[in-house]
C-alpha cells in the first residue's frame, strides 16, 4: 500500500511538473511570437520604403499588413495567459533591422529576402513545435500563423530565384 501511494505521489509531481512546464514553454513561445510580429512589422515597413524593386517593396507591405494582424492576435493571447507582451522585437532582430537600414538599392533587396526565408525557416520550426499546445487558444493561433508563415516563405524563396513572387502574397 505504501508503495501505491509513493508511486501515486510521484505521477502527480510529475504531472504538476509537467503542466508548469507545458504553461511555461507556452508563455515563452507567446513572448517570442510577439516579439516576431514586432521585428516583421518593422521589416515590412522598412522594405517597403526602401526596396529597389516593386516586388520586394510590396512584400514589405504584405508582411507589415499579415504580420500587424497577427501581433494584435499574439498580443491579446499573451494577456489572457497573464503574460506581459514584450513591447520591443529580440535583440538580433533589431540587430538586423539596423543592418539593414545601411543598405539600399537591390543590396538591401537581396539581404531583405534573404533574412526574410531565415525568419520565416525559423518562425515556422517554432510554431510547428507549438502546434499540438494543450491550450486550445495556442493551438488556434498557431494554425492560423502557419499558412500565412509559410505563403511568406514561399515569397521570400521565389523572390531570391528571381521567379515571380505568388500573387496570393503581394495582393491584400
Amino acid at each position: 500500500m505504501q508503495a501505491g501511494r509513493l508511486a501515486f505521489a510521484i505521477g502527480a509531481a510529475l504531472a504538476v511538473t509537467l503542466a508548469a512546464t507545458s504553461q511555461s514553454d507556452e508563455q515563452t513561445f507567446i513572448k517570442e511570437a510577439v516579439q516576431g510580429n514586432l521585428a516583421e512589422v518593422q521589416l515590412g515597413e522598412l522594405a517597403a520604403q526602401r526596396a529597389e524593386t516593386d516586388t520586394v517593396r510590396k512584400f514589405g507591405e504584405t508582411l507589415r499588413m499579415d504580420h500587424q494582424a497577427a501581433l494584435l492576435r499574439a498580443t491579446n493571447l499573451a494577456k489572457s495567459l497573464k503574460v506581459d507582451p514584450p513591447t520591443e522585437p529580440a535583440t538580433e532582430a533589431r540587430g538586423i533591422y539596423d543592418g539593414l537600414a545601411q543598405l539600399s538599392g537591390s543590396e538591401f533587396d537581396a539581404a531583405f529576402v534573404s533574412h526574410m526565408i531565415t525568419l520565416h525557416e525559423a518562425a515556422i520550426a517554432t510554431y510547428s513545435r507549438n502546434a499540438s499546445s494543450n491550450n486550445d487558444a495556442v493551438a488556434t493561433m498557431v494554425a492560423e500563423a502557419l499558412p500565412k508563415l509559410k505563403a511568406h516563405l514561399a515569397t521570400a524563396q521565389a523572390l531570391q530565384k528571381g521567379a515571380p513572387a505568388p500573387a496570393h502574397t503581394l495582393n491584400h
